[in-house]
C-alpha cells in the first residue's frame, strides 16, 4: 500500500513515473521531426486511401493523445478540488492507451489479412482474438479501485496514484490479453518470413525480417511485456509506469513499417515488394504512382495484369 512508503520512497516512485512519461515522448516528438520531411513527400498531397487515413491516425493520435499524460504528471497544485480532475486524467489514460493499442491492431490485421492473401481463417482468427481481447480489456478496466492517500506535499505534484495490488493484477491481465495479439501477429508474420526466408537471392531470412515487420512487431510484443511486469512487479506507485512506452514504441513502430513500404517500392534487388518469389506487401501502401507497380490496399498479391507482366519477365 502506498500509504506505508517512506517519503524519499514515494518521491524516487513518482521520479520515475515520471521520466517514463517525458522521456518516450521527447523520442516521439524528436522522431516526427525527424520524419515530417517524408511524410510530407509520401503522404501529402496525394490521393487518399484507407492506408493513409491509418497513417495518420497512428502518428497523430499518439503525438497530441499523449499531451494530457504529460499534463497529469507535471502540473502543479494544492487545490483539493483538483481531485475529481485527477480521477478523469487516469481515466483518460487508461482508455487512450487501450484506444492506442486498437488502433495499431487494425493496422496489423489489414496488413496480414494481405500478407495472407485475403484468407478468410486468418481474418476470421484475427478478428476473434482482437475482439475477445478488447471486451476482457474492457472489464478490467471497469473493475477494481485506486489509492490516493499520499501526503498533501507530494499530491499537490501532478496526480500521483497509488494502484493496490488486486487492481494492478487485473490491469495486467488486460494488458497480457493484448499480448496475445501481439504475440499472433508476430507468429503469423515470422511463419511466411521463415517460409520465404529459405531463398538467397533475395536478401536472406534478415532482409525479410525486416521487410515484413517480424522484428518490429517483436519490439512491440517485448514492450507491452515489459509493462505487463510493471504491473505484477513493480511498487503500486510504478503500476503501469510503462504504458507510455508501449505506446510510444506501437506508433513509431508502424509508421517506420509503413515509411519503409513506401521505400520498398522505390528501391529494387532484395527490397522491392514486387519480386517474383516473395508476396508483396503493397497491400498496405501509402500511395501510388502510375510508373510504379503498387496496388494500394488491394489485398493481393498482384493484379492479373502484373501477374502477366512477371510471366513476360520470365
Amino acid at each position: 500500500m502506498a500509504e506505508t512508503f517512506d517519503d524519499p520512497d514515494i518521491q524516487s516512485a513518482l521520479v520515475i513515473f515520471r521520466f517514463l512519461v517525458v522521456i518516450p515522448y521527447t523520442i516521439l516528438l524528436y522522431d516526427y521531426l525527424l520524419t515530417l520531411e517524408r511524410e510530407v513527400t509520401r503522404f501529402w498531397g496525394r490521393r487518399f486511401t484507407w492506408a493513409s487515413g491509418f497513417f495518420f491516425l497512428n502518428r497523430y493520435f499518439s503525438l497530441f493523445g499523449t499531451i494530457p499524460i504529460l499534463v497529469q504528471h507535471y502540473s502543479t497544485t494544492t487545490d483539493p478540488a483538483k481531485m475529481p480532475m485527477c480521477r478523469a486524467f487516469r481515466a483518460y489514460h487508461q482508455y487512450f492507451a487501450l484506444s492506442s493499442q486498437v488502433l495499431v491492431a487494425n493496422i496489423l490485421i489489414i496488413r496480414t489479412y494481405a500478407l495472407y492473401e485475403r484468407s478468410k481463417v486468418v481474418l476470421g482468427l484475427m478478428l476473434l482474438v482482437m475482439l475477445g481481447a478488447f471486451v476482457f480489456a474492457m472489464r478490467m478496466l471497469l473493475t477494481g479501485t485506486e489509492i490516493e492517500a499520499l501526503p498533501p506535499h507530494i499530491a499537490a505534484f501532478g496526480c500521483p496514484i497509488g494502484t493496490p495490488h488486486a487492481k494492478s493484477l487485473r490491469l495486467g491481465a488486460a494488458w497480457s490479453s493484448l499480448l496475445v495479439f501481439d504475440v499472433m501477429i508476430f507468429g503469423l508474420t515470422l511463419f511466411k518470413a521463415l517460409r520465404y526466408g529459405r531463398d538467397r537471392t533475395h536478401g536472406g531470412l534478415v532482409s525479410v525480417l525486416l521487410r515484413d515487420g517480424s522484428l518490429y512487431f517483436a519490439l512491440i510484443s517485448i514492450s507491452n511485456a515489459a509493462n505487463i511486469a510493471t504491473y505484477i512487479r513493480a511498487d503500486p506507485l510504478l503500476s503501469g509506469s510503462a504504458t507510455t512506452v508501449t505506446n510510444v514504441v506501437a506508433s513509431l513502430m508502424i509508421s517506420r513499417l509503413m515509411f519503409n513500404l513506401g521505400d520498398s517500392t522505390r528501391s529494387v534487388g532484395s527490397w522491392t515488394l514486387t519480386t517474383r518469389r516473395l508476396p508483396p506487401l503493397s497491400t498496405l501502401s501509402p500511395y501510388t504512382t502510375e510508373s510504379e507497380e503498387q496496388y494500394v490496399l488491394d489485398t493481393r498479391w498482384t493484379t492479373d495484369a502484373g501477374a502477366e507482366r512477371e510471366r513476360e519477365r520470365d
